[in-house]
């Protein structure tokens, strides 16, 4: 911007030209000062606005960092890509951590929601949402996969030894081993994502203590007209996994 009048702006373009424009015709965006725009956490940007998170989003992307928090909010983008952030290792780092004070990470908000729960004796909700392909199933497998492991870990130290273990961990396996399933009869090829769900999950894990005694399933929002016909484009291939 090179100047400024009661009613108009004049600015510079990237070519070089001027250019003035009437004040009711341009929106003002402050940007971030550089060393802020790649911050953890969103709420501590001086200015936060669509484009401003937008950008963070985008310079936070290609440093390679998936996760971005807002508050207690986790934004997660799709790397379309293996990373090597969802090893046990890195499941073991989060869920020993004693606070959410930690790298943004699917990990840490499961493992934050477990401590809560513990805490607090109060169920607990990690509510996942996102349009087509943005990754939600993966996100639940992952925070199963902490709950399961959270619940598991303490199995034993009962009177019930060896074989109460044994049942337990058997429960926590059931729960993981029931997501192939439920994407077999309610996932469906799309434009835009391969093995999209096509209806809503409501995932409830039941916990006696610090330990996982039951799970259940309900689903919601199915879309039928999506899992029994394709787009003209997708005709050719249908999902083997309809006919299961």
């Amino acid at each position: 911007m090179l100047g400024t009048s009661e009613t108009h702006y004049t600015l510079k373009l990237k070519d070089g030209a001027q250019q003035s424009a009437a004040r009711d015709e341009v929106q003002v965006f402050y940007r971030n000062p550089p060393e802020l725009e790649a911050a953890d956490d969103l709420l501590s940007l001086p200015n936060l606005d669509e484009a401003n998170i937008l950008h963070s989003l985008r310079v936070r992307y290609w440093k390679g960092h998936v996760y971005s928090y807002a508050g207690k909010i986790l934004l997660a983008v799709n790397p379309w890509r293996k990373v090597d952030i969802y090893d046990r290792p890195h499941l073991l780092r989060f869920l020993a951590a004693k606070t959410q004070g930690t790298d943004p990470h699917i990990f840490a908000t499961a493992a934050e929601a477990h401590r809560t729960m513990l805490a607090s004796e109060k169920s607990q909700c990690v509510l996942i949402s996102g349009e087509s392909g943005a990754g939600k199933t993966e996100s639940t497998k992952y925070v199963l996969q902490v709950l399961t492991l959270a619940g598991g870990s303490s199995a034993g130290t009962g009177g019930g030894g060896a074989r109460q273990q044994q049942q337990e961990g058997c429960v926590a396996d059931q729960i993981m081993l029931g997501n192939p399933v439920l994407e077999a009869f309610g996932n469906a090829k799309t434009l835009r994502n391969d093995n999209s769900s096509r209806f809503g999950k409501w995932i409830e894990v039941v916990f006696e203590g610090s330990t996982i005694v039951g799970a259940g399933v309900k689903t919601y929002l199915l879309e039928k007209s999506r899992v029994l016909f394709l787009s003209p484009p997708l005709v050719y291939a249908l999902p083997f996994s309809l006919f299961v």
